[in-house]
């Protein structure tokens, strides 16, 4: 029995580290792929999209040969298969630019699915709740995504990629590394909270909202004014440069401003809770003093 639980935690142990290089590494890709969008240069967008996309093919397989679950097996199986796909669309994507948009739009499908599939390991319905949303509008981001294929978005729609990859790595490496203990107390409210999941799914929400915009706004143009209008309705600030005017731009300003509402009311929430804790931490030390 203490042999089988070494060997678990040996195997456990070897899992993080290399989840932590594989974070590491798609950091290092997404900035590399930043600045090669900032340069413009679309052979280096394809190359570097697709090696960030191999990263998380990687990941998967990790998953897959660590988990011991049918279902887990099953699950990191056809994400890898999804992202595979997306990583071989991205690399042959210098002969065909259009091809681009189906490669994240791709990543977008399989991040969405998965969080679908994640839903039987949540414990809370808020977490299951919050699952399905995100995994709405990943699936609304994809779908906006094959949508606006157009020579003015070729690039910029891989700097969404470069985002979520980022935050999907941040996710991998901060929570399982970091030590300190007042940051370990709000890494343990953020994931109980599902903090960082409601910003990505807002995150995303503000995307794909920038893409369909202008497709029926006569005042919204462009992918840039679409965002900072969508900036301007979460915020509450209201400008009145841009304004939604068709019926479809009203029901997702009423969407994002609801939704924006519940996201500042959570951060509140968290700060506060946050505070409590480390407040009650430190009385607790000092009365043992």
């Amino acid at each position: 029995m203490a042999q089988q639980k070494q060997q678990s935690n040996s195997k456990e142990n070897f899992y993080l580290v290399l989840n932590l290089i594989l974070a590491v590494v798609t950091m290092g890709l997404v900035a590399a792929l930043t600045g090669a969008m900032m340069a413009e240069d679309f052979n280096k967008v394809s190359l570097f999209l697709g090696l960030s996309i191999l990263s998380q093919i990687l990941f998967q397989l990790l998953l897959f040969v660590i988990k011991e679950k049918r279902r887990d097996k099953i699950r990191a199986s056809i994400i890898a298969a999804i992202y595979t796909s997306a990583m071989i669309t991205a690399f042959i994507a210098t002969s065909n630019h259009s091809l681009i948009f189906i490669s994240n739009a791709l990543v977008f499908f399989a991040v969405g699915l998965n969080q679908f599939l994640l839903i039987e390991k949540e414990k809370t319905k808020k977490g299951v709740i919050t699952n399905i949303l995100l995994g709405i509008v990943l699936f609304l981001l994809a779908a906006s995504t094959l949508l606006n294929i157009g020579e003015e978005y070729e690039i910029k729609i891989s700097l969404v990629t470069a985002f979520l990859f980022l935050f999907m790595s941040l996710k991998k490496l901060l929570f399982p590394s970091l030590k300190i203990e007042k940051i370990k107390l709000l890494i343990n409210i953020l994931i109980k909270t599902h903090t960082i999941d409601t910003l990505i799914c807002l995150f995303a929400f503000v995307i794909a909202f920038s893409f369909i915009l202008p497709m029926f706004e006569e005042n919204i143009t462009n992918f840039w004014d679409a965002m900072w209008y969508c900036f301007t309705v979460i915020t509450t600030i209201g400008f009145g440069d841009f304004a939604a005017e068709s019926l479809i731009g009203r029901i997702l300003t009423v969407i994002l401003g609801i939704y924006g509402i519940i996201v500042v009311a959570i951060l509140t929430s968290v700060i506060v809770n946050f505070y409590n804790e480390v407040s009650a931490k430190e009385k607790a030390r000092d009365i043992i003093e």
